[in-house]
């Protein structure tokens, strides 16, 4: 008898959940990540690519015709009925059915902060990854004024639990774990990696340091002035304090 998962049931049930800051099911940005990877350094050479929690597989045909050979891998079939798209293996990053040293590159966007113990697929990603190899690892980051608001509003109800729809705003992910900048670094540290480089998303720096704009009833003049007041900071604020930012980018070197 298979052993329950609940966060494949979730994303199985809801595959319309399966998003990030660079698209969702139903597109997908390649431009502003290129962005991200060129100012982390990531992918700099064509080689063996790895991508764990791939949903539709947007990057396979993106990293193939760099020169890359891509595996896609994930605990569900999203894709739609009567295409292709979607991952080459079902698979859970706690065990990787890969042998070690065999990527070159690893990505993982907006997975791992549902992953049941970050700290055993951390090991993984290294097991799998030749010497010198990298990881580009998306996630939403906690460790700001937004995430102390969020956890303040768990405390009376206000917010819901494993999930960061801010206010409601918008249908909430499922089982996702508060994720801080401090605690990636301690577990790709733990195993094993090194070099860890972060960036902020500077689109959202606004958001993180000031959450209430994502309120529905929060004032467009307000909205309108936070949005024009820091496009001249957002991208110095996203290097030199990435903490501020609602998402985190990193790259971690084996």
């Amino acid at each position: 008898m298979t052993e329950r998962d609940p966060v494949r049931d979730f994303y199985r049930d809801h595959p319309e959940m399966v998003s990030s800051p660079f698209g969702g099911v139903d597109y997908y940005l390649y431009e502003p990540l290129q962005k991200v990877w060129d100012e982390l350094g990531f992918l700099s050479k064509p080689g063996h690519v790895l991508e764990i929690g791939c949903g539709r597989a947007w990057l396979r045909d993106f990293l193939n015709g760099k020169g890359s050979k891509y595996i896609g891998i994930d605990l569900v079939h999203s894709r739609k009925a009567g295409e292709t798209l979607g991952p080459d293996l079902l698979g859970s990053s706690e065990s990787l059915p890969f042998s070690a040293e065999s990527f070159d590159s690893l990505i993982c966007i907006d997975a791992y902060e549902h992953f049941p113990h970050p700290n055993y697929a951390a090991r993984e990603f290294h097991r799998v990854l030749k010497p010198g190899g990298e990881v580009f690892i998306s996630t939403p980051n906690y460790g700001n004024v937004a995430g102390l608001v969020k956890k303040w509003m768990e405390s009376f109800g206000g917010y819901e639990k494993e999930t960061w729809a801010p206010f409601g705003k918008w249908t909430p992910q499922a089982h996702e774990k508060p994720v801080s900048i401090r605690r990636v670094k301690k577990t790709f540290s733990d195993a094993g990696f090194t070099q860890g480089k972060v960036l902020g998303m500077a689109e959202e720096v606004y958001l993180g340091l000031f959450p209430w704009a994502a309120h529905p009833k929060c004032p467009e003049a307000i909205l309108f002035r936070l949005q024009r007041g820091f496009p001249g900071l957002k991208r110095v604020l996203a290097k030199k304090i990435p903490g501020a930012s609602l998402h985190q980018f990193w790259r971690w070197v084996r």
